[in-house]
This record gives C-alpha cells, structure tokens and sequence, in this order.
C-alpha cells in the first residue's frame, strides 16, 4: 500500500476518535439528556409578611417570645416610628442569632457523641468478628480431625466400629456446639457502660451534664407542639418514633426504664450494654441532630421575614419640630 494514501487513512480515523471523544465529554451533550428540573429565577430576599408565618415558625417565634416584637414591628394600625423599627429589629435579630448557635451547640454536642460512640461500636465490631473468625477455625480444624480419626479407625478390622463412629458422633457434637456459640458470639458480645451523659439524658430526668444540658431556645422548640400532631410535643413524637423503631422498650415493659438509663450514658453495675443498645443510642443521637437542624430553617424563615422589608425603612432625616 502507499504510505502516503497510509498515513491519510491513519490521519481520518484519528481525527473520527477525537471527534466522538469530544462528543462524550462535551456538557452540552449531557445536559440535553438530563432529567433535572429548572425554575424561574426568584428573589434572594422575598418579602414575607407576618400573616403568611407558617404554624412551626409562629410556634417558634412565640416560644422564643420574639413574636410581640413582631407583630409591633407590622402593625399597620400603629406603625412604629424609624427608631423604634431599629431597635425591634436589633432585639429580634439578637433573639434568633442566640437561638441559631444554640442549635448548632447541640448539634455540635451530637457530633461529637457520635463520633465517639461509633469508634465504640467500631471496637465492639472487630473484636465480634474476631472471635467468630477463631470460633470457625476452631470448629473446622476440630471437626475435621475427629472425622480423620473417626474414619480412619474404621478402615482397621481388627477394632470394634465403635470408636470410629464415637469420634464422628463427637464431630458432629463439637459442630453443633461451635456453631450454636457463634450465634451468641453474632451479637458483640456485652460491655459496661462508660458512664458519660449523652443528649437523650435530660430528656428522660437522667443527670445530665454542661455539655449534655440543652439551651433553653432548644428546650422550648423540642417541647413546641408537633405539626404532624398538634396534641403533642416534638419530642413526644420523636418518643413515639423510637418506640416504633425498637430504639426504647414500650411503656409500661419490664426492661423501660433500664433501656433509658443505658442510653442515657448512665453506668450500671447490674446490667451491660449490647450491640443492640449501642445502635440504638447512636440512632436517638441522629434524631435529636436532625431535630437540631431543623429549628435552623425555622430560624432561617423568620430572620428572613424581618429582614424582607428593610428596603423599605424611611431613610429622610427626621423633621424638625
């Protein structure tokens, strides 16, 4: 062949791979094939007027006594003058900035919990998955030489089969009880608690610490009524939640109100903790953490609705008398 009609072919079909290769990568490509939605562009800062609070941010801002100042703040009837506007505004904004970072202390509290509880459960883990590991050899390597023996006796005509099928029988034995302790050893096992309060404690009456001890804005927003069920609190629902999911023991069970002590951090010296009661402790951790962010976006809602308005404060000089 020519090299020159060659090394023209070798050139096309470089040229084809570039092209379908950039076709690949090119984002417009993908984005045609996307199943994302779009929305039209809204304003950063909408104007929220107090009448379009929603239940949870009206509850909120009544629990953290803000919503008076709110309601002077818009009152049509009486509007406030220009300097009483600034110093609602400074008291309002003081009141959701001290309740924002007290939500995020508690979920910093929670992260660490977590944390600390998940490297326990980490150890607890290892060292279960150990001792199944050496209970499989064990039982492989037991059984094993008692078939050995078992079998190899019985090739022997001078000797009665009964020691040959006593140590089959007692293969099977040793099987059988091995593989009966591996499911307890299934479980991790048991270990003393630690005795360190956890965020569950106060909840519960259990002695709780600096750190465990909620701020008094969180407090009042966990014991805020539900949305989902307006005849009980936040936390009688999250009660309810972990009640259903198995985390607590249902009331009125022989085992309620230890279950709360273990999960509460509180050492007991007549009962030790299980794998079980470690997820479960971790789980209730994650729920009050999730609890925790969502009075952030409540808080969220009412900064932006005292601040939705701002524009809109008379900036002319006050009028001489």
């Amino acid at each position: 062949m020519n090299p020159h009609r060659t090394a023209a072919v070798v050139g096309r079909v470089l040229v084809a791979c570039l092209l379908s290769a950039a076709t690949v990568v090119n984002p417009s490509s993908c984005l045609a094939q996307s199943n994302l939605a779009e929305r039209p562009k809204r304003e950063l800062l909408s104007n929220v007027r107090i009448d379009d609070l929603s239940l949870g941010n009206r509850e909120l801002a009544e629990k953290l006594e803000i919503l008076p100042m709110l309601s002077e703040l818009y009152d049509k009837e009486k509007p406030p003058t220009r300097e009483q506007k600034m110093v609602l505004r400074q008291k309002i904004r003081e009141t959701i900035f001290e309740a924002y970072f007290d939500a995020a202390s508690v979920q910093a509290e929670a992260h660490r919990e977590q944390g600390a509880l998940e490297a326990q459960r980490a150890a607890v883990v290892s060292r279960r998955d150990r001792s199944i590991e050496i209970n499989n050899a064990t039982n492989f390597i037991a059984s094993g030489a008692l078939n050995t023996v078992g079998s190899a006796l019985g090739f022997t005509s001078a000797l009665p089969p009964f020691p040959g099928n006593l140590n089959q029988m007692l293969s099977g034995v040793v099987a059988a009880a091995m593989s009966t302790y591996s499911l307890k050893q299934a479980k991790g096992g048991k270990f003393r608690s630690e005795g360190r309060s956890t965020l569950i404690a106060e909840l519960f009456g259990r002695p709780c610490n600096e750190r465990t001890t909620y701020p008094e804005s969180v407090w009042r927003f966990m014991h805020s009524k539900s949305p989902e069920d307006p005849s009980k609190t936040r936390v009688q629902m999250l009660e309810d939640r972990w009640i259903i999911r198995h985390h607590l023991e249902k009331h009125g069970s022989r085992r309620e109100e230890l279950k709360i002590d273990l999960v509460s951090g509180m050492a007991n010296s007549k009962k030790c903790m299980t794998l079980d009661d470690l997820n479960d402790q971790i789980n209730m951790i994650e729920d009050i953490d999730a609890m925790a962010a969502l009075m952030d976006h409540h808080l969220r809602d009412l900064l932006s609705m005292v601040d939705s308005d701002v524009l809109e404060i008379d900036v002319s000089p006050p009028v001489n008398p």
